[in-house]
């Protein structure tokens, strides 16, 4: 199977509930496999502050309707989340930071290629492997 048969990129509105919630569906379809768990911090898109409402978020609704369990993450404890924290670090010291974007289109066209570069590159952690043969073995192990 060809990795790029399975990419899946996108920028997704860090504050939209229905951005998240739609971009899970999505990456199930694309993938062609369900997703079982989703962990995230207490941010406003996945949750209601409890001391204010019980109401559920269209998020965690969401989750429901696709039978996909929901674990939070301790509040300021960023650790819980450590490898998606550290995705983020860099992301932003090698992407963000060094760039200003006129337009929405113009940020994403940059992410894709820049994306495409920092998924190519092998690195020690994956035994000198680049994340895209990590994830085209993984598929290859796993495929239906």
């Amino acid at each position: 199977m060809n990795i790029q048969e399975r990419d899946n990129l996108e920028l997704v509105n860090e504050l939209s509930t229905y951005s998240t919630s739609n971009f899970l569906k999505r990456l199930e379809d694309k993938l062609g496999f369900k997703v079982k768990l989703v962990q995230t911090d207490n941010g406003i898109e996945f949750v209601n502050d409890q001391d204010i409402t019980n109401k559920k978020t269209r998020f965690e609704k969401y989750l429901e309707k696709l039978d996909i369990k929901h674990k939070r993450t301790r509040p300021y404890s960023p650790w819980q989340n450590g490898i998606v924290e550290r995705s983020h670090r860099i992301d932003n010291e090698l992407f963000y930071s060094r760039r200003r974007f006129k337009s929405y289109k113009q940020m994403e066209k940059s992410f894709i290629r820049y994306s495409k570069r920092y998924n190519n590159i092998a690195r020690k952690i994956l035994n000198y492997k680049t994340p895209n043969e990590i994830v085209g073995e993984y598929f290859s192990k796993n495929a239906a």
